[in-house]
């Protein structure tokens, strides 16, 4: 039978590695909440870097439309008629330069939404990396604990330090 405080100390062991792997398991549980946390801030920027550039766009579009009607008013006043050739031609370069930067105000609210949705997605999956490796090194420090514990506190079981039945001679 085995001694009481030997006993103890081998309960206290384990329940010391049990408490260390709690700490483990809520650490890693933190890991995640913050993660999902950061995730949810990104996911909120990533919508707001595309609003931002339909703002923009419909910005670059009024100031299309400005400068061609800027333009149409200075041709009438300098004599040109609204179907002259050089007046078109204007006009067609300041549309499709002015349509230009407007899809790039898009592509680039898209672009930046997009890049941002991606390191989102990382963040969540390192939260959950975090807590599933949390769990892991939970249960092996419970099981180093036991073991720790049991060549310690009890030699001769699972090859421990104690006496051994075989003999050399």
């Amino acid at each position: 039978m085995a001694d009481p405080i030997t006993t103890a100390m081998l309960v206290a062991t384990v329940a010391g590695s049990a408490v260390t792997a709690a700490g483990t398991i809520a650490g890693g549980d933190a890991a995640e909440q913050s993660a999902k946390y950061e995730a949810a801030q990104l996911d909120i920027k990533a919508k707001e870097d595309q609003a931002q550039a339909q703002q923009d766009a419909k910005q670059l579009r009024e100031q299309k439309e400005r400068a061609q009607s800027a333009l149409t008013a200075r041709s009438a006043a300098s004599g040109f008629s609204a179907t002259d050739p050089t007046s078109l031609a204007l006009l067609d370069e300041l549309e499709r330069y002015g349509t230009l930067q407007e899809q790039l105000a898009q592509y680039g609210g898209k672009s930046r939404r997009a890049g941002t949705e991606a390191q989102a997605t990382g963040v969540r999956m390192t939260g959950k990396a975090q807590k599933r490796g949390s769990r892991y090194s939970a249960a092996g420090t419970i099981l180093s604990g036991i073991g720790s514990g049991l060549s310690k506190y009890n030699p001769g079981t699972f090859g421990g330090s104690g006496g051994s039945s075989y003999r050399y001679g």
